[in-house]
């Protein structure tokens, strides 16, 4: 009987030592996904921990058994960190709240990337089974109809109690969060992933700017006047825009060799040409982003990184480029060859003012290059819609193609590689990949080269953007950073580097020839217009005035003075400059019911 009692009481402390110890393994386990826990501070540490006895806890009260509980608690942290892992992988930055937004895009493109399984992941995945094992055999219930409903609303309600507050100024003093959006790998490294991604539900709504107030808006605008356009518009340009995907020229990072020049007509266009290398806000991917910034003249620097306008913050009419030229009686068209609900452009478009939108169906056997419709079926859409306008009809098109989307590892029957790495012997698979990526840009320059050579026969005055809304991911730019001998972990260079993408402004008659070394997303569409000879809005008028002291401002940096600064080091410098674009900025997207519609439309 002793011994009974003995093996009784021994059950109990490990059953006890069970659940106490789970959630801890399991906050460790979801931590090792990206990086080690020991990196969090002892009290990040513990308020991360809060959070999964209460997961456990709730669950345990809900079903009335720890075995289901403690089971069933590690397989939701497990999902959320093996989704995060391949965020990070595809993308280069972890998970946030309103990628919820973006399920639909991601699930529309995700067959065609490829999935790596390392010994680290392997070992991850394989200690949260253990772990659920484990929790399964735990020896807690509470059969007592009422003790279950006591304690589920007291476990549910600290649950509720926590994310409600995780973000609260209280809890980032008492606790040290960091609180650099900037850098959200680095954020959720020092907050952990759960502190992290529940910190940020604060930034599913739009901040007002420090000072913020419509008269103040109203105040800084006031210098700023729309142009009068001429009294014959027929005299206005057609104008084409082409943001093209993942377009981007890699020996921005430094020079290395390959057996075929992979941008050969862009190379050689000089007459009557603008070229130059525009900053963005994103990399590998979120390529609404860069949308959002040309076509509002706003800037990602002023929301929270990571965040997707057109999902979360733009449900009605936004006055934007298309817009404004709507006023000066252009047809305005958008141009997407796939799908129409692809970060809900498909509702966007109109609020933005786009007199129609144009999609996947809309293309009549096109040419596809590894699943996607070519630029050059995309750029002959464009030449489908002059031919069928009407004589005095003067053309907006704004075209966001797809050939070049991510997944460039994956082999597709039909397409190979045709650009090669000379100095790169080794051909693994990233290797590989990188040509094929250098291939696909080759493509786009030859349909940029067929758009161009149309206009050239043509007279109506003609002018036509290309640019690029975001470098590849990680993946593709290593191959070259390794080949140069670069480190992205200490270059700052290489930091920088990574949001730059080439444009090409071409007209079929004479503008002013220009190399521009640097300007951002937000600032593009100014420059359009100028060398269009298109007036500005009062909103551009006062972006042109602004890149004068800014000539580059992304969500990662700003460059003035001939220096580029990390934004959070600028920021301090340029903080007043700063926070009255930030006003104007604020007032377009999210002050609707006092919106300066005259000084933006």
């Amino acid at each position: 009987m002793k011994k009974i009692k003995q093996l009784r009481i021994t059950g109990r402390v490990l059953n006890a030592i069970l659940l106490i110890g789970l959630p801890v393994l399991t906050l460790i386990l979801l931590e090792f996904y990206t990086h080690v826990p020991w990196d969090l501070t002892p009290p990040i540490f513990f308020l991360n921990l809060a959070f999964y006895y209460l997961l456990f806890g709730t669950l345990t009260a809900l079903t009335g058994s720890s075995a289901w509980g403690y089971g069933l608690a590690p397989l939701l942290p497990m999902l959320f960190g093996l989704i995060n892992y391949y965020v990070v992988d595809l993308r280069s930055s972890p998970i946030v709240p309103w990628d919820i937004y973006s399920i639909g895009t991601a699930v529309s493109v995700a067959g065609n990337f490829e999935y790596a399984v390392t010994p680290r992941l392997v070992l991850v995945v394989l200690g949260f089974a253990l772990t659920a094992f484990i929790g399964s055999r735990t020896g807690v219930k509470i059969k007592k109809l009422p003790a279950r409903l006591l304690l589920l609303c007291a476990f549910a309600g600290g649950l509720y109690g926590y994310v409600a507050n995780i973000g609260t100024d209280a809890v980032i003093q008492a606790c040290g969060l960091d609180t650099t959006l900037f850098t959200p790998n680095v954020l959720y490294r020092n907050n952990g992933l759960t502190a992290g991604f529940l910190g940020n539900l604060k930034f599913l709504m739009v901040e007002e700017p420090e000072g913020y107030s419509p008269e103040e808006a109203e105040k800084i605008a006031s210098s700023c006047e729309t142009q009068e356009p001429e009294p014959d518009r027929t005299k206005l340009p057609n104008v084409i825009v082409i943001m093209n995907e993942a377009f981007s020229d890699l020996s921005v990072f430094g020079s290395f060799e390959t057996d075929y020049d992979y941008m050969p007509f862009i190379h050689s266009l000089s007459e009557n040409t603008v070229k130059g290398s525009c900053y963005v806000s994103v990399k590998g991917g979120n390529t609404a982003n860069t949308e959002y910034e040309f076509l509002t003249g706003d800037s990602m620097a002023f929301l929270p990184m990571g965040s997707v306008p057109y999902q979360q913050y733009i449900k009605k009419d936004m006055p934007s480029v298309a817009s404004y030229l709507n006023g000066l009686g252009y047809r305005t068209t958008a141009i997407h060859p796939y799908l129409a609900t692809g970060w809900c452009r498909d509702k966007v478009y109109p609020w933005l003012g786009f007199q129609e939108a144009l999609f996947r169906p809309d293309f009549s056997d096109p040419q596809f290059l590894r699943g996607y419709v070519s630029d050059n079926s995309a750029f002959t859409k464009i030449i489908e819609l002059f031919q069928e306008k009407q004589a005095d009809e003067r053309l907006f098109t704004f075209e966001v193609t797809m050939q070049n989307h991510g997944g460039y590892s994956k082999d597709v029957e039909g397409f190979s590689e045709s650009v090669h790495l000379t100095q790169l012997a080794d051909k693994t698979t990233s290797v590989r990949a990188a040509e094929k990526y250098l291939t696909l840009i080759l493509e786009s320059d030859r349909a940029f080269e067929m758009l161009v050579n149309f206009f050239r026969e043509q007279d109506e005055p003609t002018i036509i953007l290309m640019f690029g809304d975001h470098q590849p991911s990680d993946y593709i730019t290593n191959t070259i950073l390794r080949l140069l001998g670069l480190n992205r972990e200490t270059s700052d260079d290489v930091f920088f580097d990574n949001y730059r993408v080439p444009f090409v402004m071409w007209a079929n008659y004479d503008i002013e020839e220009e190399e521009v070394e640097a300007i951002s997303a937000n600032y593009l569409c100014g420059l359009l217009f100028q060398k269009a000879g298109i007036p500005l809005s009062g909103y551009q008028t006062y972006l042109e005035e602004l890149r004068q002291e800014i000539p580059a401002l992304t969500a990662n940096m700003i460059l003035a003075n001939g220096k580029r600064y990390r934004y959070d080091e600028g920021e301090k410098q340029y903080a007043d400059i700063l926070n009255r674009y930030h006003m104007l900025s604020y007032n377009h997207l999210a002050d609707e019911g006092n919106r300066l519609q005259n000084f933006f439309d």
